[in-house]
């Protein structure tokens, strides 16, 4: 009818465009943050606390090193993420809940399953920490 509104698209086509839409947002796909970080939606990363000083400048990590990890994270020394496949993390605390990421410095030096938003910005990639458990 001439004079009323109507949509472009068929029903048919709008199904498909949001059943595509509903579906990329299911696997993460990631996105540009401010700063053209690039996020993405919560991931479980397996691996060992680091305290970043020590392993960066020594390659301290493992049982032995822990007593020195958990020192320097008391000391406010920055803490990561040594990622089973090799990759390193720097962890942070998420701005409404800290509890998590005050969890995960007090498991420096233990094997540990990380959940959290992964960001990468600089070549630097950064785990925003919202749940810690020891594995």
């Amino acid at each position: 009818m001439p004079g009323t509104c109507s949509t472009p698209y068929p029903k048919r086509l709008q199904s498909l465009l949001l059943s595509l839409a509903l579906l990329a947002g299911s696997f993460g796909v990631g996105t540009r943050g401010s700063g053209g970080a690039t996020r993405s939606a919560d991931v479980a990363l397996n691996g060992e606390i680091v305290d970043l000083a020590c392993y960066i400048t020594q390659g301290s990590l493992g049982e032995m090193h822990r007593p020195c990890a958990l020192k320097c994270a008391r000391m406010g020394q920055p803490v990561g993420l040594l990622s089973a496949d090799g990759k390193v993390y720097l962890l942070v605390a998420d701005h409404v809940d800290t509890a998590p990421y005050e969890k995960a410095r007090g498991l420096a030096g233990e094997a540990v399953t990380i959940r959290g938003e992964v960001a990468e910005k600089g070549g630097l990639r950064v785990v925003t920490v919202h749940a810690a458990r020891k594995k």
